[in-house]
């Protein structure tokens, strides 16, 4: 009889551990993503970033030319450069789809032609 007690206790054990694994896994807890990314001559390099659900992202934004920011709705940041200057953030990318970003200063009527593109996978 204890065998038997001893061999459902182990395969519950199994069970709650392996359905706690696999929904680990779905929530998933992502990694650190880094990219720099310039904004010069009213653009942004690269144009396109792309990362997983969860994943955390930081940035380096630096403007090149003259002061441009890197504006993404979605996540609610607006980070502004100084020409020559760089600023450093981080965000947890937790939906997925695909978000402008974009220069939202009116130094230049050029600023507001210059976007870029975050996809979350």
């Amino acid at each position: 009889m204890r065998v038997r007690q001893w061999f459902i206790f182990a395969t519950l054990v199994g069970s709650v551990m392996f359905l706690v694994s696999a929904a680990a896994q779905e929530q998933g807890q992502g990694q650190v993503r880094e990219f720099a990314i310039t904004g010069d001559h009213y653009a942004f390099s690269p144009a396109a970033i792309q990362v997983n659900k969860n994943d955390v992202v930081k940035i380096t934004f630096t403007a090149q030319d003259i002061p441009h920011s890197f504006t993404l709705d979605d996540y609610r940041i607006l980070k502004r450069a100084s020409a020559g200057q760089a600023v450093t953030f981080e965000f947890r990318a937790d939906r997925t789809g695909s978000f402008t970003f974009y220069c939202s200063l009116s130094t230049d009527a050029k600023c507001k032609d210059m976007k870029g593109l975050l996809t979350v996978r």
